[in-house]
C-alpha cells in the first residue's frame, strides 16, 4: 500500500447539505442587510440612542483551518462583517483540524456549539455519549466530487486503485460507496486508505500517493492547476447519488438549557449574513479574499456562481432531508451496531423556527418544508 503522509495544508471544504428549491414566501431583504445608520445629530427630532444588547460569549468549534470557500464560510465571515456583534454576541472561533477534535471539545465543555459531521451527531446522540442536537446547517447542499489521477478515464477504473478517505466509516467513505455503486463499481473492489482532512487528501493526490479521493469543489479549486489531477465524478453526479446533509451546527443539551439566548442570537446572525451573501457576490468574494489571500479572485467568483442559490438563508433544516440522511447513515457498515434513533432524537428546530418567525422566511430558496409560526 502506498505511503499517505500529508506535507502541507491546501484548502479545506466540506460537505454541503441537500436543499429544497421550492418557493416558500416572499423574500425578506431587510433582514439580510446591516442595520441603517443612526440619524444625524442635527435631526429635528432627537431620540435616545438604542441600547445595544449585552454581549454574550459563545465558543464555536470549527472543523476546518483555514476557512473553506463554500457557504459554510458564513460561520467565519459573520464575525468579520460584524453580524455576530450586531446581535450582541461575542463569538470565539475555535479552529480545529477535524470533526473528532471538535467533538472532544464539546465533550470537555470547551466549546458551546460546533459545526460537525452529521454522522457524529447521530452516533453520539444514539449511544448516549453526548446528547447533541442539530440546530441548523450553513450548507444546504453537497458540493463534493471525486478527484483522481489523470490516467483514470472513468469511475469504473477505480477498481483495485487506492482511494483516500478521512477515516474508516467516515461520511465521505459512505457517500463515495453510494457513488461507486451508482457507477457500477463494488466498493469492496476499491482500496480505501485513511488520510484525514480534505487538505491532506488533496496533497496526497497531487503527490501521486493515492489514485483518487472525494472532497468539495473548493478543495479541488486549490489543486486543479496541478499536473496529473482531474475531476472524475462531478459535483452534480456525486450529489445525485448521495443527496444527504453532511454537516450541521450542533449543540449539547447543556448549551440549549443554559444558553438559549446565545443560540438565538447566533442563529439570527447566520441567517442574516447568509441572506446578505446570497444577494451580494462582491461582498462574499472580498470577505473571503481577506480570509484566504491564497485563493485567486477569479476562483472565488467562479465558486460563488456555482452555489449562489445554495446559501442557508432559512437555516437549511428541512426535516424531510434530515430523515433521509438518518436512513442513509444507518445503511453504512459503521452503524450496524449503533442504536436506532429518529430525526426527532438528534434535531431541534425550535430556535431556528423562532428566529424565522421573527425575521420572516426568505422565499428565494432553502425552503423550510414546514409551517413557521
Amino acid at each position: 500500500m502506498r505511503s499517505c503522509y500529508l506535507l502541507a495544508l491546501v484548502a479545506l471544504a466540506l460537505p454541503a447539505t441537500a436543499a429544497c428549491r421550492a418557493m416558500e414566501s416572499p423574500s425578506v431583504a431587510s433582514s439580510a442587510a446591516p442595520p441603517p445608520a443612526a440619524p444625524a445629530s442635527g435631526s429635528a427630532t432627537l431620540t435616545a440612542a438604542p441600547t445595544a444588547p449585552e454581549a454574550l460569549r459563545l465558543r464555536l468549534g470549527l472543523a476546518y483551518t483555514p476557512v473553506s470557500a463554500l457557504p459554510l464560510s458564513v460561520l467565519w465571515l459573520a464575525k468579520d462583517l460584524g453580524y455576530y456583534e450586531r446581535e450582541g454576541l461575542d463569538v470565539e472561533l475555535l479552529e480545529m483540524p477535524g470533526t473528532p477534535t471538535v467533538v472532544s471539545a464539546l465533550l470537555a465543555d470547551d466549546a458551546d456549539v460546533g459545526n460537525i459531521a452529521t454522522e457524529d451527531v447521530i452516533r453520539l446522540a444514539a449511544s448516549g455519549t453526548l446528547d447533541l442536537r442539530a440546530l441548523h446547517s450553513p450548507d444546504p447542499r453537497l458540493y463534493f466530487l471525486i478527484a483522481a489521477r489523470d490516467d483514470l478515464a472513468a469511475a469504473a477504473d477505480l477498481r483495485g486503485r487506492v482511494f483516500g478517505i478521512a477515516r474508516p466509516g467516515s461520511l465521505d467513505q459512505t457517500m463515495t460507496a453510494l457513488v461507486l455503486q451508482t457507477n457500477g463499481v463494488d466498493p469492496a473492489d476499491v482500496r480505501f486508505v485513511s488520510i484525514g482532512a480534505p487538505s491532506g487528501r488533496a496533497q496526497a493526490l497531487v503527490a501521486g500517493q493515492i489514485d483518487a479521493t472525494a472532497f468539495s469543489v473548493a478543495t479541488f479549486k486549490a489543486i486543479e492547476r496541478e499536473p496529473g489531477v482531474k475531476v472524475l465524478v462531478g459535483v452534480d453526479d456525486y450529489f445525485a447519488a448521495a443527496p444527504v446533509v453532511t454537516k450541521v451546527d450542533a449543540a449539547p443539551s447543556r448549551t440549549l438549557r443554559d444558553k438559549p439566548e446565545h443560540l438565538r442570537r447566533f442563529t439570527a446572525a447566520l441567517l442574516k449574513a447568509s441572506r446578505h451573501f446570497a444577494g451580494d457576490r462582491s461582498s462574499w468574494v472580498e470577505a473571503m479574499g481577506r480570509r484566504r489571500p491564497d485563493v485567486e479572485r477569479q476562483d472565488l467568483d467562479a465558486l460563488w456562481d456555482q452555489f449562489q442559490t445554495s446559501w442557508a438563508v432559512n437555516g437549511a433544516l428541512n426535516l424531510a432531508a434530515y430523515r433521509q440522511t438518518t436512513e442513509f447513515v444507518y445503511q453504512s457498515e459503521g452503524f450496524k451496531d449503533v442504536p436506532r434513533i429518529g430525526v426527532q432524537d438528534w434535531v431541534d428546530p425550535r430556535i431556528l423556527d423562532g428566529v424565522l418567525g421573527e425575521i420572516g422566511v426568505d422565499g428565494r430558496f432553502d425552503a423550510p418544508g414546514r409551517p413557521i409560526p
